[in-house]
């Protein structure tokens, strides 16, 4: 072999290699990121030795043998974890807690502390619970308060931390959260600081939409883009602003073409590529089904219709979290639907309300389990503050009998005090129960407000389908987030925290009474005596009852007779509980097998009551009768 030609292959080798090392250097740093905040100690080392040296790698090496970073530093490796969607912003957020510490300089503000602990705020109210964010801002507001609000710095960090309150305002709908938001706006114009004006009327926007001021949110957004070029480099507020754009221009209708402009900035930008797929898709069910545009978005993602646009959007978006992966499902059905795919639009529609069922499920539970593992605390805290001032007091009086009258002023001044202090903690507790019951109350009113928004879209949806099974599969979907939407109503209303089946039963029939409004009259008996169920038997239970209710009102009621429904829950011998629903119909075929049943409505009802740990009999005599044993929470935790 000819040196020359050696020296080409060995060139030719080390580029190549060269290359794959900057492709995977990404993937390396992204693993040495999440090692860090899980104190992998052995993998930090291996992986660091696979990466180059540079700034950023530095850090990461200093981070991990426990040397003392720079704000600066601290933040260049926060901005980079946070984007790092595999991680769990709860380690991010510990991190910050055990790492980044609050500055000893009290003469002068640190800025990039101050936007370190901002960030994390609003990650914690955006991501994981208001309460964990809270506490975060609370810390925040206590370190800024330190210094002199006449100093330009400070002015701008006071300003900037009521991002916080204005989104607490937001959420309760007071208007003093928009008053605070023109007022912030005004602060960050007299300090010339764009970043910061950018940042308020993005939250502006926020208040206009509930005003219905359509006009006037897009005219803001636009205003806070034309910011953005004035800046070197974009802000964090800059991709959601303009998904606030694209979203009102699809609502207003003719203007495609800034539409497009906009959805091709987040699509061309590595970090927002992924947002951009839910935007395509709601995007598309505008858009008229010859339309030009529908064709032109086609041939950008290589695919044939929008059947195969949104089923490629759905792999894309897996990486999604769960909130922003059931926007994407809403807008995928919306665009099937509205392009003539309606069975596998009701398909995707169902997937999103399964999903949103499962998340406010764990939501609720892990909300409830938090609220009485604290107040156990509490009462721990009370009984063993009041066991110890007990012993104090027995050691007292057995010491000091022999000079009883100053020893009897003492203690009467000290269980005054007392007193007055236990005073004090009764009223912080009660406090506390009445928020806990206030946040418990609200999350079911938002679930069930939820359920509404979901409902009032298949509706809307379904005044444009025209082909009756499509239609049908639509209004059976309707009626199963509906029986959801009542439980958490029930909930709401309920200070004990359990569904009262008796009353949910009697609103049920009435409202599918008066949607299938049958010419026939129904005579409908109801027993049902002192039936409370918790939130995890509920659900499942009201989606049963409304399968067979619905069944029953689509199949066996004719003209020609008295129609009757029996609907019955009693609690059995054996601590079971036992559902029968039994209607006078023509029945069922013998031969029919309720486990191998086809339709939707029957499988849905066979999977639920094995959630239920349940058995469910059929039988056909004068009528269908179905017969459901079924346990509580209480029974089936102690089966598993």
């Amino acid at each position: 072999m000819k040196p020359l030609f050696k020296v080409l292959l060995l060139f030719s080798v080390i580029h190549f290699y060269g290359q794959t090392s900057e492709i995977d250097q990404q993937k390396i740093t992204k693993n040495l990121e999440e090692h860090i905040l899980l104190q992998k100690g052995d993998s930090i080392s291996y992986l660091l030795n696979k990466l180059p040296k540079s700034y950023y790698t530095n850090i990461l090496r200093k981070i991990s043998e426990g040397d003392e970073l720079s704000y600066v530093e601290y933040n260049s490796y926060l901005n980079s974890v946070t984007n790092n969607k595999s991680i769990d912003y709860l380690l991010i957020s510990d991190f910050i807690n055990d790492f980044v510490k609050q500055p000893r300089n009290t003469k002068k503000i640190n800025l990039t502390y101050v936007n370190i602990k901002w960030n994390q705020v609003n990650k914690l109210r955006d991501d994981e619970t208001l309460e964990a964010a809270t506490v975060e801002h609370e810390k925040l507001e206590a370190y800024i308060s330190k210094f002199n609000e006449s100093n330009v710095d400070v002015l701008r960090a006071k300003t900037k931390i009521t991002t916080h309150p204005i989104v607490m305002y937001m959420i309760q709908q007071d208007i003093k959260g928009k008053e605070l938001c023109l007022k912030s706006i005004e602060t960050a114009r007299k300090l010339k600081d764009i970043s910061l004006e950018i940042v308020f009327l993005y939250h502006l926007t926020d208040f206009l939409v509930n005003e219905r001021k359509l006009q006037e949110y897009i005219d803001i957004s636009e205003q806070g883009l034309k910011l953005e070029s004035k800046l070197p480099k974009k802000s964090n507020y800059y991709f959601a602003t303009v998904q606030h754009l694209v979203d009102a221009y699809i609502y207003k209708q003719g203007n495609d073409e800034r539409v497009k402009t906009l959805l091709n900035e987040l699509y061309e930008d590595p970090i927002a590529k992924i947002y951009s797929y839910s935007l395509y898709t709601r995007f598309l069910a505008s858009l008229d089904d010859k339309s030009p545009q529908k064709k032109e978005l086609l041939n950008k993602f290589q695919v044939k219709n929008t059947l195969e646009l949104v089923e490629k959007f759905r792999v894309l978006g897996k990486n999604l979290n769960q909130h922003e992966f059931i926007d994407l499902l809403s807008s995928s059905a919306k665009a099937l639907v509205a392009h003539g795919f309606y069975e596998q639009g009701i398909t995707y529609k169902n997937s999103q309300i399964e999903l949103v069922k499962n998340i406010y499920s764990k939501d609720l539970s892990k909300t409830l389990a938090t609220y009485k593992t604290k107040n156990a605390l509490i009462e721990k805290e009370l009984e063993i503050t009041h066991e110890k001032d007990r012993a104090k007091f027995f050691i007292i009086i057995a010491v000091l009998i022999g000079l009883f009258f100053l020893v009897s002023l003492f203690i009467l001044r000290k269980i005054k005090r007392q007193s007055a202090e236990l005073s004090k903690k009764n009223v912080l507790i009660n406090n506390t129960l009445k928020e806990k019951e206030l946040l418990v109350k609200e999350v079911h009113h938002r679930v069930k407000n939820n359920f509404q928004i979901v409902s009032s879209l298949l509706e809307l949806q379904s005044k444009g389908i025209e082909d009756e099974k499509a239609l049908a599969l639509a209004n059976e979907g309707k009626n199963r987030v509906k029986s959801m939407a009542l439980i958490h109503q029930k909930l709401y209303q309920d200070k004990s925290g359990l569904v009262n089946f008796d009353e949910y039963i009697q609103l049920l029939v009435k409202e599918l009474g008066s949607l299938y409004r049958s010419k026939n009259k129904i005579k409908t008996n109801i027993s049902s005596k002192n039936m409370k169920f918790d939130v995890d038997t509920a659900i499942p239970l009201g989606l049963i009852i409304n399968e067979l209710i619905t069944n029953s009102y689509k199949y066996a009621f004719g003209e020609s007779k008295e129609n009757e429904l029996l609907i019955s829950i009693n609690k059995e011998v054996n601590e079971d509980f036992k559902l029968v629903i039994e209607d006078n119909g023509p029945g069922i075929s013998e031969d029919f097998d309720i486990k191998k049943a086809k339709s939707l409505g029957l499988r849905l009802v066979n999977r639920l009551v094995k959630q239920l740990h349940g058995k469910l009999n059929v039988t056909n005599k004068n009528g269908t009768r179905f017969e459901i044993f079924f346990k509580d929470i209480h029974a089936r935790k102690l089966v598993n």
